[in-house]
């Protein structure tokens, strides 16, 4: 038994891909194809009268709802026309001549369309007639019989109403040109001591209830009637389905105006034919999908084994350090050339890394000989300062003195610490030794700050404020006739610190402020100030920045927006 079992694994291990992809694949297609065609053609049978039944119950019953709404207009408009004074005043008077009879029908045509303007149904009235003992009122277009408005069965039928709306079967009507399906709705008129002063007759198209046939979405071969209590065709949608025929459903709507129903009847044929037609595109699909499964897994095999194989050797002449530009390229499968070409391009990528890394040594060690050479440029500046000091103190120099010393500061300022952010009092004292420097060229001016003790210990980036002062002095006050005022100033809002810089020099146009702000992201202009809006933005994000205002004559104001970050000043941020 063991034996045999080695036998079965040997002879599996022995066939090729292309045949055990077939015996995989094959059995995967029909089996749920076959399961699945049998599943649905049995819940399809079960559940389709159900569904059908739901689906025509629900349609039919949207449908009556709106003839129901339709005709209920139509009674609503009637009454309107009828309890109305000046249309009852107008038909109560016998016309003495066909003048005063022309003027009555004009008046009451200018009433009756207000009433026929104020829905869209209305546009299926063809016409609206008044019939008195003395006169006869026509809306819209007559009919060569009058509408039979004046026979009198018809008359008799509406006065036995006292004033409730009858509805009469549709008939034919002609105006001579045109013939069409009518209904009728009649109702007396009577004033308001209930004296009869004649007939109101609406006509309406039977289109009116046509059109809703039409619009709700039945299935096709349905036969949509309305009937009346006594199963007598009104209207109906011109469907018609044999009598000896099976029905799958007969539903019937009872509660519309003058107990019309309506009735829906669906030939047998309907249910099944969907099903007969799924069955058979199923089988369609089962043997395209078998003749795809035999094509795809002979293309399969194709494009695996012989591109794996060739992928196999790429990799081993990569191992052995054949560059990449001799490994072959090959067709096959797209996830085995994705793979091989993936391949290639590593092997590209570490050959680059090496070049790389070769280039960063041979630049690291430039660096090192630079920064040996750089480690002395700052202790012959300080020894050059200090035996200026020395002059300038023999020679009571004092303004020279305090003009090294201020330099001094500035550049120990500059050059300590790693471009962490310092104390906002520390920046404020970098810019007194930055303005004493400055006095030597600018005399005539004057720099003030005004910084809340809560906001002495607020966080800024190193040197933010000096290129302000900088623009300032130089495009402000250089060209002003006037002495000089630098101010700075520091308020809180929230969770944002705003630092202002003002000066009282020449201003800056408006078109020409303009293109400055416009500078502040691109850099090409006012690169001090291009330095300074980047700095914030870069630590602390877009929503902080920069902004400028100035006017000519009255002086600049630039306004930093930054976040608040209180903390206690540090003693390396103190200094004298």
């Amino acid at each position: 038994m063991f034996a045999s079992k080695r036998s079965s694994i040997f002879r599996w291990g022995r066939i090729r891909l292309p045949y055990k992809l077939l015996l995989v694949y094959m059995p995967l297609i029909l089996l749920p194809a076959l399961a699945g065609i049998y599943s649905l053609t049995a819940n399809y049978t079960a559940s389709s009268k159900t569904r059908s039944s739901e689906y025509a119950t629900n349609l039919l019953s949207l449908m009556g709802q709106k003839i129901d709404d339709r005709l209920g207009s139509y009674e609503l408009l009637s009454k309107q026309i009828m309890t109305d004074d000046s249309l009852l005043a107008w038909i109560s008077v016998t016309p003495k001549s066909i003048y005063e009879k022309f003027q009555i029908q004009n008046d009451i045509n200018e009433k009756l369309n207000v009433f026929w303007l104020g829905a869209g149904q209305n546009a299926y009235i063809k016409a609206i007639k008044i019939v008195t003992p003395t006169a006869q009122y026509t809306y819209g277009i007559n009919a060569i019989d009058d509408f039979n408005a004046t026979n009198e069965a018809y008359n008799r039928q509406v006065s036995e109403g006292k004033g409730s709306a009858n509805w009469f079967m549709p008939q034919s009507y002609s105006d001579g040109y045109v013939k069409y399906e009518a209904f009728r709705l009649g109702r007396s008129i009577r004033d308001k001591k209930l004296n009869v002063l004649g007939t109101l007759t609406i006509v309406i198209d039977s289109k009116a209830i046509t059109d809703i046939f039409a619009q709700t979405k039945f299935q096709e071969d349905v036969a949509i009637k309305l009937l009346t209590q006594d199963n007598v065709l009104l209207v109906s949608n011109g469907q018609q389905i044999n009598d000896d025929e099976r029905q799958l459903l007969t539903y019937s709507q009872n509660q519309l105006h003058n107990g019309w129903r309506l009735s829906a009847q669906l030939p047998l044929s309907q249910l099944y034919e969907p099903i007969y037609r799924i069955a058979k595109l199923a089988i369609f699909i089962v043997l395209v999908c078998i003749v795809i499964g035999l094509i795809v897994t002979q293309l399969l095999a194709m494009d695996l084994v012989i591109p794996i194989r060739r992928l196999k050797l790429n990799m081993k002449q990569g191992i052995k350090g054949v560059k990449p530009n001799k490994l072959k390229r090959f067709g096959g499968a797209i996830e085995v050339v994705e793979m091989n070409d993936t391949f290639i391009s590593v092997m590209y990528e570490i050959e680059q890394l090496i070049d790389e890394i070769s280039k960063q040594e041979a630049k690291k060690k430039d660096a090192e000989i630079r920064v040996l050479q750089n480690q002395l440029s700052p202790h012959f500046l300080y020894n050059t300062l200090n035996s200026i000091r020395w002059m300038a103190m023999i020679q009571k120099q004092d303004n020279i003195k305090e003009m090294v010393d201020s330099l001094n500061q500035m550049l120990t300022y500059a050059l300590r610490g790693k471009g962490d952010p310092v104390a906002l009092s520390t920046e404020i004292a970098m810019l007194h030794n930055y303005v004493t420097i400055q006095k030597v060229r600018y005399q005539h001016f004057q720099f003030n700050a005004d910084i809340p003790a809560e906001l002495e210990g607020a966080r800024i980036p190193k040197f933010l404020l000096q290129p302000l002062i900088e623009n300032s002095l130089i495009h402000g006050l250089a060209l002003a006739d006037r002495p000089g005022d630098i101010s700075v100033r520091a308020r809180r809002e929230g969770d944002k610190l705003l630092l202002f810089v003002e000066d009282n020099g020449v201003g800056v146009e408006a078109e020409r402020l303009t293109d400055i702000v416009k500078g502040f992201d691109s850099g090409e202009s006012h690169f001090g100030l291009h330095s300074v809006h980047e700095r914030i933005q870069l630590h602390y994000g877009s929503a902080f920045g920069l902004d400028m205002k100035s006017s000519p004559g009255e002086g600049t104001t630039f306004k930093l927006t930054l976040p608040l970050q209180l903390e206690d000043d540090r003693e390396e941020g103190k200094h004298a």
